[in-house]
């Protein structure tokens, strides 16, 4: 890899490190204190992270002007990380229910587990030059 994408991965991950904050905060608040399903927390956290993640990963990481193309490249960031979500939720679900891990340890697990999945989709597709 050249030494602009190694760049733009260390970027893609601090930009994680936050998403990952508000997806994690918006899991445990649904789940713990409004007492929702942690499946459907899980996605409703995924809609809360993706728009800040979009935005920042943009603008930061692969330093798009905000104006260039942003519907259309919304619309690819939301099928890359709707396929990341997918694989998430399935490694979610065998976690808690056949492992019986907490579901917010499960949930860091496959956040971690996406981390290339989006990276390389995004960089390859949403936001390739």
């Amino acid at each position: 890899m050249e030494k602009k994408t190694y760049k733009q991965f260390f970027k893609f991950a601090i930009v994680g490190v936050a998403n990952t904050s508000i997806n994690l905060i918006v899991l445990y608040v649904l789940t713990e204190f409004f007492k929702v399903y942690y499946m459907l927390s899980a996605v409703i956290a995924f809609l809360f992270a993706v728009t800040n993640s979009f935005l920042l990963n943009k603008t930061w990481t692969f330093e798009e002007n905000i104006k260039y193309k942003t519907k259309s490249k919304y619309a690819q960031f939301i099928i890359v990380s709707i396929t990341a979500l997918v694989v998430n939720l399935i490694l979610l679900y065998a976690l808690v229910e056949y492992f019986n891990i907490w579901y917010m340890t499960a949930q860091v697990i496959g956040v971690l587990s996406n981390l290339l999945v989006n990276f390389f989709g995004n960089k390859l597709w949403t936001f390739r030059k």
